[in-house]
């Protein structure tokens, strides 16, 4: 333990079989504030026999879970979202503590936890099954969804609760039980989210709580035989090795990796839409986010009056502490992700690269703070128009035609959201079906999804599954075909 500033310190222990449990030799990490560096509580480390211990009560309470009756289990979750929004701003706050955000954009994370179990619920009336023709006489053939059994959801530190209820709550509807591991920078928010669930009177076992390391946790859950899908959200590189070690059960794995988001803007584009687009998506969440937009793409006869707007608003950002009213740019999550963008920032001025704003540590703070950057003068093939930075880094690319921009936006190895700004149906249409990603926004930022959307990307961006919408449900569930003579 470090001598850390304590205020209002929390505990999270591990969520096995409807207890709070820990062993009395247990080890513990910390959480700590990045906006402040005090502690905001201590989390369990989860030993493999406590990860082994959570996926065999998972799989006991799995029969009677699938068999109990679909709308019952969507009143669960209609209980849920009653109970989430009334612990809103304790959960909010723990959230932008633990990593960073600012606290209205926790406020709006919470709410999506309360919309997706309400959607999830209302998906529970319709898992849909088939009929189809039959070739023979007296025949009836049906095809219905059934679930798998123990899902592991595996989930990130940008969004700790809203990621998280994607994959539970469509796992639950559709008759799985949960192991969840959550990023460990933000455990404390994964034990809120938790309690919400134990208060609900979930069956024990039906949703379980593992956090500790990545290594000890993720891969007894990758390897473990009674494990049937992994659902994952994170960087492509861990879901390269999650789907490796998967593979030697040949479980289902869903994976929603990485991105190199793009904001194309032709020379017939709202300038002052797309100046406003650019930046909302470039620098909420301080960049921390799969679909943030990370490049540019501009037609070289508007990028001076693009570029000088585009700097305007984020000069007039506000960096400060999530918790203080006011702030629109919170801390990077942690000291080493802080690190990293200096780092990137450094190799695209090698690379040529030109910074008209931003560019510094903000040192004066005392978190881990960086400044907004927008960084021009950028080729294609540079560091930083290639590689996921997950901060606010903005890399401006000049272009001299539609051609060339969709040239450009697809020259990565990751398809996840591109949007483009332009007045043309005919651009705005071949940007749609010519964009190889998952996510396309016409005169629209990168980062805008909605309920009911299908969600995920192409290329390294993710192995073809979806989420958010019923199109989970071809992770959670698997086809059942009856053939019934009579």
């Amino acid at each position: 333990m470090s001598n850390q500033v304590k205020t209002d310190v929390l505990q999270a222990d591990l969520y096995i079989n409807g207890k709070w449990v820990s062993e009395p030799d247990q080890s513990y990490f910390e959480s700590l504030n990045p906006a402040t560096g005090e502690l905001v509580g201590t989390c369990a480390i989860a030993t493999a026999e406590q990860v082994n211990e959570a996926v065999s009560k998972a799989n006991k309470s799995y029969t009677a879970w699938r068999n109990t009756p679909i709308p019952e289990r969507a009143a669960y979750l209609l209980k849920a979202a009653e109970v989430v929004e009334k612990r809103k701003e304790e959960l909010a706050r723990v959230m932008t503590k633990e990593m960073g955000k600012v606290l209205a954009e926790s406020l709006g994370e919470v709410g999506v936890v309360s919309a997706t179990a309400q959607y999830m619920a209302g998906e529970g009336r319709r898992l849909f099954g088939e009929t189809v023709p039959a070739g023979f006489l007296n025949r009836n053939i049906t095809m219905v969804r059934e679930p798998l059994g123990v899902v592991a959801c595996i989930t990130p530190w940008n969004f700790p609760v809203a990621l998280a209820s994607y994959k539970i709550f469509s796992a639950l509807i559709a008759g799985n039980t949960v192991v969840w591991k959550p990023a460990s920078e933000v455990a404390l928010s994964a034990k809120i989210f938790v309690e919400v669930l134990d208060e609900i009177g979930l069956p024990p076992g039906v949703v379980n709580l593992i956090t500790g390391s990545g290594k000890t946790v993720g891969q007894t859950l990758a390897e473990h035989p009674d494990v049937k899908v992994i659902s994952f959200t994170g960087s492509t590189e861990v879901g390269q090795k999650l789907a490796e070690m998967s593979n030697k059960t040949l479980k289902r794995i869903s994976l929603e990796l990485g991105g190199k988001n793009a904001v194309i803007v032709l020379k017939d584009a709202d300038l002052d839409k797309a100046a406003d687009g650019i930046v909302k998506s470039a620098f909420t969440t301080t960049g921390q986010r799969c679909t943030a937009a990370s490049r540019v793409i501009v037609e070289r006869s508007v990028k001076d009056r693009l570029v000088q707007k585009v700097v305007e608003l984020t000069q007039s950002l506000k960096i400060g502490n999530g918790l203080e009213e006011g702030s629109q740019v919170g801390p990077l999550v942690n000291e080493d992700q802080l690190h990293a963008v200096e780092k990137y920032v450094e190799t695209a001025m090698k690379e040529g690269g030109k910074i008209v704003s931003g560019g510094k540590l903000v040192e004066e703070l005392g978190g881990n703070y960086y400044e907004p950057t927008i960084i021009e003068n950028v080729k294609p093939n540079d560091t930083i128009a290639q590689e996921e930075i997950f901060g606010p880094v903005l890399a401006i690319m000049e272009v001299d035609s539609y051609e060339e921009a969709m040239e450009v936006n697809n020259g990565t190895i990751y398809g996840l959201s591109t949007s483009i700004y332009t007045e043309s149906l005919h651009y705005a249409n071949r940007a749609a079906k010519e964009a190889v990603s998952g996510l396309v926004y016409i005169n629209n930022g990168t980062s805008n999804a909605e309920m009911g959307v299908a969600f995920g990307g192409m290329k390294m961006s993710g192995n073809g599954h979806r989420e958010v919408s019923y199109h989970a449900f071809d992770v959670m569930t698997e086809w059942k075909s009856i053939y019934m003579n009579y």
